[in-house]
């Protein structure tokens, strides 16, 4: 301080001595000159309070990776174990995000199609089957996407397309094709007690309603007692369910957990609703979410009048359907609206279906693993070291996955180069963000409004906070704080990472 005070009590006497002009650049420099010893003696006390933190009480039981630069120069400004591999939850999203991002565009769209296998009879009859072909599309029949449609007004628009062909009844079958993407559709490495789950759900190029269902209950009157399965929304055809739900303390939440698997239509549904309610509901996972859409939308094309003689099903052996067969579409909103909401509500099951859209634009097959080598690929490129980058998912849910958070800022210095920046910085949570979900809300404080852009990632013993804050001296850094295996409360860590987001801010 006592510096900076001598640099401006100089500036005045250096332009007065020297001319104006050149005065008042001897004394710009003056001044920048001497400040430089101040911003090291700040980057030194925030560093020293990041040592402090890293053997302080909070963390006594952790694995802690810090890296701090800045975005711009990429010149480092504070660190600690940096290099430290660790599971990174659900910040890890930001690698498949930022590949997408710069692979695909902001502004691309997915679209799934409509096809028909047949020409169209002179008595409106179609002898051949209807084909939903998916193309990969997070959003279809979602409203959780600015711009996205719900799945009955999908549905709604390509009947009217299809009325306009001329096709009044169809004498074959609703076959759903999700070709385009191919292998396991959940990693094996996520726990058997999230799969089931609507935020483990199977990533399938012809996904639908973000694929999900709500299981609704009626709880009890007391804690303890049953709580009675009343329906799901949508219906799936041959569902069924072993309730074990309980009831629990009012205001208790959603303690309920579904036990399935892809393909399996008997789930074990265990844990508690709240007291209270008259109706609770929670969210599983689609078991084949291209079937569901076929199913779904034979029960449409029916409710609005047009027959369908068979039965639905997934496509098998070569398609018989080309361009000239096309009869309706659906396009996705904007990537960049996508890439939000996956941001925004840590959506897992889209950062699934990104990864496998990127392997295709590498050429290759649209499994998760060749998106993860495609995420690879776009770190090697921005001059990201993948050394001990091991990705087992894109989205974060598997305890496999490590990654370091000198990656992480890597990854965000790069994208701070480009000039759709401001988008992309957009897209993560501010202070005060209505659209954020999940622990990240108790960073709404004053002290970082309009200075903070983060995506964060939470399991069991995991936080990670990623993302870019402006300094006081208007310099954009990007952070990367990774804890693995704490034994305080969650509500600790969140306090700590606060409190060293406001005094980087200060810089």
């Amino acid at each position: 301080m006592r510096i900076r005070a001598l640099a401006v009590l100089l500036s005045p006497v250096l332009a007065g001595a020297l001319g104006s002009r050149r005065g008042r650049a001897l004394a710009a420099l003056a001044l920048l000159f001497f400040a430089v010893p101040s911003f090291a003696q700040s980057k030194s006390a925030f560093q020293k309070k990041v040592e402090a933190a890293a053997s302080g009480p909070v963390l006594k039981d952790a694995s802690w990776g810090v890296s701090v630069r800045f975005a711009d120069t990429g010149e480092r400004v504070a660190a600690y174990s940096a290099e430290r591999n660790l599971v990174p939850a659900s910040a890890v999203k930001l690698l498949a995000t930022a590949a997408a991002w710069s692979a695909l565009g902001q502004d691309h769209r997915f679209k799934t199609r409509v096809y028909r296998t047949a020409p169209v009879g002179p008595d409106g009859a179609l002898r051949g089957d209807l084909v939903l072909a998916g193309g990969g599309d997070p959003t279809l029949g979602s409203t959780l996407v600015k711009g996205s449609q719900s799945m009955e007004e999908v549905f709604e628009t390509w009947i009217k397309k299809i009325r306009e062909s001329g096709i009044k009844r169809i004498e074959g079958g609703i076959v759903a094709d999700s070709r385009l993407y191919a292998g396991l559709p959940v990693p094996g490495s996520w726990p058997w007690e999230d799969i089931g789950n609507y935020y483990a759900a199977s990533a399938d190029a012809l996904s639908i309603n973000d694929n999900l269902y709500k299981i609704y209950f009626a709880p009890g009157a007391r804690e303890g007692e049953n709580a009675r399965l009343l329906r799901t929304e949508p219906d799936v055809p041959g569902m069924k369910f072993i309730n074990l739900i309980k009831t629990g303390p009012e205001g208790s939440g959603d303690n309920g957990y579904v036990f399935s698997g892809p393909g399996q239509y008997t789930a074990t549904l265990r844990g508690t609703v709240p007291a209270g309610p008259k109706e609770f509901s929670i969210k599983g996972s689609l078991p084949e979410p291209a079937l569901f859409a076929a199913q779904a939308f034979k029960r449409r094309l029916e409710g609005g009048g047009i027959p369908v003689s068979g039965e639905p099903k997934l496509a098998e052996g070569p398609a018989r359907y080309g361009p000239d067969q096309l009869l309706a579409e659906a396009v996705s909103p904007h990537l960049k609206d996508i890439i939000t909401l996956t941001h925004k509500r840590s959506f897992n099951l889209y950062a699934e279906l990104l990864a496998r859209a990127l392997a295709l634009k590498r050429g290759r097959p649209g499994t998760l693993q060749e998106g993860l080598e495609a995420v690879k690929d776009f770190l090697r490129g921005a001059g990201i070291s993948v050394s001990g980058v091991r990705l087992f998912d894109a989205c974060g849910l598997s305890r496999s996955n490590q990654v370091k958070a000198e990656t992480l800022t890597g990854v965000l210095a790069f994208m701070a180069k480009r000039k759709d920046f401001d988008s992309w910085r957009d897209s993560l949570v501010f202070p005060g963000d209505v659209d954020a979900a999940g622990h990240i809300r108790r960073f709404a404080k004053g002290a970082l409004e309009g200075k903070l852009w983060i995506k964060s990632g939470s399991l069991n013993g995991v936080r990670g906070y990623s993302g870019y804050l402006m300094t006081r001296a208007g310099r954009l850094l990007a952070f990367t704080f990774i804890v693995n295996n704490y034994s305080c409360s969650p509500a600790e860590i969140e306090e700590l990472h606060e409190n060293l987001l406001v005094d980087l801010s200060k810089l």
